[in-house]
């Protein structure tokens, strides 16, 4: 069996998995380890990143929202609520006013000072970590438990497993396509495996070309991207644009000439909630489509 496949399988297992620890979930740690049991449900909710604030609204929880981040604008509703933290930092005076009873913070986009002062405050954080898709549907489960929203958390959670699940099956038979993604064009950034774009990437077919880069985002020279020669480019951009390809970047390339570089909403692909279905969605449309040109799109 090829690698893609393989990698596709093990993330539908991973998918079943995750419906089965629902009936005996593990319990919850705080950010610094320690049992972090639920208690009293949380009433008042400040979440320090875009994709934790559509987490909780996905959790069936928006009502209980206090605060969010800077460009929290999914669903519509949370950019009517006020914003507390941006890229500078939180705004301290503003949180404490509310009163939360339980902060959601981003592991790697939270500064680890900040959660430090919120646990001296008193107030209750939770560390949130999104590696693999499957820490969606956990971390679903897990915004449940603490706001008090089990069941609606775990509908959501079971589907987006089961949406994954099945998308995975439907392209589980199709060509592998080597593919480039560029996460930033000027500098040219790409990921690696251990990337969640590089799973979603494997479940829909596709092999990342720089797999093997030593980190997590790297800025690949163009002559390693030309001797590489990906049959595809799969490029980010805004939420309701078409960004361009950029010539100069992908000059020499066949996947540029054959108008194989194709776009994905950022959004979807940069915030690590549950979106990121709909990011391994236009991935693997993607794909086919890269498939067609070619000429061969089911293995034989």
């Amino acid at each position: 069996m090829s690698p893609v496949p393989r990698l596709a399988l093990a993330l539908a297992v991973c998918c079943l998995a995750i419906g089965a620890s629902a009936q005996s979930p593990p319990p919850l740690r705080e950010s610094d380890g320690r049992t972090a049991l639920p208690g009293t449900p949380a009433a008042r909710v400040v979440s320090l990143a875009p994709s934790l604030t559509e987490l909780v609204y996905a959790a069936g929880a928006g009502d209980k929202l206090a605060g969010v981040s800077a460009f929290s604008d999914f669903p519509p509703a949370a950019a009517r609520l006020p914003k507390i933290a941006d890229a500078g930092g939180i705004a301290w005076e503003s949180l404490i006013a509310m009163q939360p009873d339980l902060v959601l913070a981003w592991k790697g986009g939270t500064r680890q000072a900040d959660i430090e002062r919120l646990h001296a405050l008193g107030i209750k954080v939770f560390v949130v970590d999104i590696s693999r898709f499957a820490d969606v549907p956990r971390a679903l489960r897990d915004i449940g438990r603490l706001v008090g929203r089990v069941d609606s958390a775990e509908r959501a959670a079971a589907l987006l497993s089961q949406e994954m699940k099945r998308l995975v099956e439907q392209y589980a038979a199709r060509l592998p396509v080597t593919v480039f993604l560029e996460i930033s064009a000027k500098p040219l950034m790409t990921v690696n495996r251990d990337h969640v774009l590089s799973e979603l990437l494997a479940a829909c077919g596709g092999i990342n070309v720089f797999a093997d880069a030593p980190s997590l985002v790297s800025e690949p020279s163009r002559e390693a991207l030309l001797k590489r020669a990906p049959v595809a480019v799969l490029h980010a951009r805004p939420t309701g644009t078409n960004l361009a390809m950029d010539s100069l970047i992908y000059d020499g390339l066949e996947a540029g000439r054959r108008g194989r570089v194709y776009g994905i909403t950022a959004d979807h692909a940069f915030r690590p909630g549950p979106r990121l279905l709909l990011a391994a969605r236009e991935i693997c449309e993607a794909l086919e489509r890269a498939r067609e040109s070619v000429g061969t799109p089911v293995r034989h």
